[in-house]
């Protein structure tokens, strides 16, 4: 433990043993996210600080923050925030953390909201955060943005987000579409529960210990919600509307066979991770 007197540059060399001692990946990029918080500075900026002494409620803090990562909680949820798209997003157990891929699935879906007139209907499907509705209501300002979640909690953090960020988006506690009128959205954007349930527990620690089950299980084969949300979307997406979401790395076959004719379909894309992974389906619903 060090003393009120120890600086910037050795309270992180006293953490970084910690975190070595825990056995934390990443340990170095993770203690420089949490100084750069408490120093409100860049990542690249925190040397300049390292012959400092800090505040004592600056000292406390870091040190509360390096035993929560200690014992393998997300830095995101230690700080409090994550960027998204260059927004400042609140979280915490309440919701998962917004990953890039994610931002993938908004670059998207903002693209094809540019290419609808009028005032285009969009409904963010189990929200989280809401990081995605919310950029989306920054991003194309005349879209009429809806989301929901089954969650009260992750409503509630979503609302925080939206509020802070002045973003213009309808919450609504709902399971999937349920309250949607039909034939009445243009487009349909979702990054829905797909691990499988035996494989929840083989998740990386991190995730599975802290994170909210509720957002991760697809039930058991990852793909349940789903299909339950294909089936759905197909009910409340006008014809032709969009329906965009979030899939697991290896559930482009089975998204292949539901994104079909017979549910409704047209399978338009498929769009690869930053790693070339299959991780978002673009589909568009028929006429008929």
């Amino acid at each position: 433990m060090m003393d009120g007197a120890a600086s910037w540059g050795e309270r992180l060399k006293w953490a970084r043993a910690r975190l070595a001692e825990q056995g934390v990946e990443d340990a170095s990029s993770r203690l420089r996210w949490l100084a750069a918080h408490l120093l409100s500075c860049g990542l690249l900026d925190i040397e300049r600080h390292a012959a400092a002494i800090p505040a004592p409620e600056q000292a406390r803090d870091f040190t509360d923050g390096v035993e929560r990562l200690a014992a393998g909680e997300p830095v995101q949820y230690v700080i409090g925030e994550t960027d998204f798209m260059g927004l400042r997003i609140r979280c915490d157990r309440r919701a998962l953390i917004p990953r890039p891929e994610t931002e993938l699935l908004v670059h998207y879906a903002a693209e094809v909201l540019q290419t609808l007139p009028g005032r285009p209907v969009v409904v963010d499907v189990g929200t989280g955060t809401g990081c995605i509705a919310c950029a989306l209501a920054l991003r194309v300002p005349r879209a009429r943005v809806r989301a929901t979640d089954v969650s009260p909690q992750a409503l509630a953090l979503a609302r925080e987000n939206a509020q802070a960020l002045g973003a213009t988006v309808a919450f609504t506690q709902a399971d999937l579409l349920e309250g949607q009128t039909p034939a009445s959205v243009d487009l349909v954007v979702s990054n829905p529960p797909y691990v499988a349930s035996p494989d929840c527990q083989q998740l990386p620690a991190h995730v599975r210990d802290f994170e909210p089950h509720l957002a991760l299980d697809g039930g058991t084969d990852g793909m349940q919600i789903i299909s339950r949300l294909v089936s759905e979307a197909a009910r409340v997406i006008v014809p032709a509307g969009w329906l965009i979401m979030e899939i697991g790395e290896d559930q482009a076959s089975a998204i292949q066979e539901i994104l079909c004719p017979k549910n409704l379909f047209n399978l338009e894309a498929l769009q690869s991770d930053y790693a070339g992974r299959v991780r978002l389906a673009l589909a568009r619903r028929g006429r008929s």
